[in-house]
């Protein structure tokens, strides 16, 4: 498997607003990987995109027992077309690679007439 798509993961910092809440703060570099990133296809593409409402995707990389990834992280992979911001869904953790299952930002803004 060729490891050729070039990705970042960010964590998002919050501070507390002082009403028992908290905003999203800027986003920190965590650190930079490179994996194979693929759209979910078939019916488990369709059904993704129905219960999510965005496009999902199939993002495989080096199992790093060191640096377990979690669904708290940002991952921006810098595609041809720019970069996309996705977020993350589910882990699966394997012996030698991991798969994320993540999706992506719908950056499209929803127009009434």
């Amino acid at each position: 498997m060729k490891l050729q798509d070039r990705m970042i993961l960010y964590s998002r910092n919050t501070a507390s607003d002082g009403a028992a809440g908290k905003t999203p703060g800027a986003l920190v570099e965590v650190m930079k990987i490179w994996g194979n990133v693929t759209p979910l296809q078939g019916m488990i593409g369709m059904q993704f995109q129905m219960v999510t409402g965005t496009q999902g995707f199939e993002i495989m990389m080096r199992t790093d027992f060191d640096f377990p990834p979690n669904r708290e992280y940002i991952l921006v992979w810098e595609g041809i077309h720019g970069n996309q911001q996705m977020l993350i869904h589910s882990v699966q953790v394997m012996k030698h690679y991991t798969k994320l299952i993540a999706k992506s930002e719908n950056k499209l803004p929803v127009q009434t007439t």
